[in-house]
């Protein structure tokens, strides 16, 4: 009989606790509200919207898509002369999020679909931070062949198999900082929990140590170099000029810079890309999509 009591109690206590977790408050910190549609985004009205009923948590998530020959420009920059194509939200203003010299935790949840189709030599890239003024990212996500993560300092960390990323909804935490010492850590990227890359020096360029340059996070798809995958599948078209770019310290090379006056016989894959759950924080709890889901709090959009 005395077990009873005991018993009652204990199922009270979790029943209490279980409520606790449930009325937790929301964390106010989405990245939908620090950004906006890159102005280099193609036009077309399917680029970019919500969708409902399709969501790693609540109702509703991000929907990016680009076709072939869907390109953009603006007054500084013209994708559709440079061998590119994107969408793309990007951080507005600059700074709002991502700041020099200090740390940054960025969290969310992607979808790649399972017609997904990589651009082989082409790059897609599915997230980065660029600097005002420097061309090669600080950091970006390229999804190809053999998914990676580059850094501007040329160091990279593998990312596993593509088909690792497609079909279900993956859970992504980033730290990043964006100074150049007295941290132990300067980057760390986890796929649904584990650390699947990491790196223990700064990864911004020494021309930055003086300055603080404007940050910005961006994401969504942005294919470049794109007609290295239409003249490897299809034929390269007689009036068409080899494309010279310097990228990455280096010189790139693709077989022209307008890919799309041309027809090669082939086109680009559509390729169709969903986030969800974009947070950004200064501690790894407050963005990490497992571990808010876990203590109840909820959904950010």
């Amino acid at each position: 009989m005395k077990l009873i009591p005991i018993l009652v109690a204990g199922i009270l206590a979790v029943s209490c606790a279980g409520d606790a977790i449930a009325k937790e408050k929301p964390i106010r910190n989405s990245v939908l509200k620090k950004v906006k549609i890159e102005a280099l985004s193609h036009k077309s009205k399917y680029r970019f919207a919500m969708v409902r009923d399709f969501a790693r948590r609540g109702s509703k998530s991000q929907r990016f898509e680009i076709r072939h020959g869907d390109c953009g420009k603006s007054s500084g920059w013209n994708d559709c002369d440079t061998d590119r194509g994107r969408v793309e939200m990007k951080e507005k203003p600059k700074n709002a999020m991502s700041k020099p010299g200090q740390g940054v935790w960025y969290g969310y949840s992607m979808f790649i679909p399972k017609s997904f189709q990589s651009l082989g030599r082409a790059n897609t890239l599915l997230g980065q931070v660029k600097a005002e003024g420097w061309l090669t990212p600080m950091w970006w996500l390229t999804f190809n062949d053999r998914p990676y993560l580059k850094f501007a300092d040329g160091q990279e960390c593998k990312l596993g198999s593509l088909s690792s990323w497609k079909g279900r909804w993956i859970d992504i935490t980033i730290y990043a900082h964006y100074g150049h010492s007295g941290q132990k850590t300067y980057f760390q990227l986890y796929k649904d929990g584990r650390v699947i890359c990491e790196k223990r020096s700064p990864f911004m360029p020494a021309e930055y140590r003086k300055k603080k340059p404007k940050l910005g996070l961006k994401y969504g798809i942005y294919n470049s170099f794109v007609s290295r995958y239409l003249a490897a599948r299809g034929k390269t078209p007689a009036e068409a000029k080899a494309y010279k770019q310097s990228h990455e310290s280096g010189k790139s090379k693709s077989p022209s810079p307008t890919p799309f006056k041309f027809d090669w016989g082939v086109e680009l894959p559509t390729h169709v890309v969903f986030y969800d759950e974009m947070r950004y924080g200064s501690r790894r709890e407050d963005v990490d999509v497992k571990m808010l889901e876990a203590r109840g709090v909820p959904p950010v959009d």
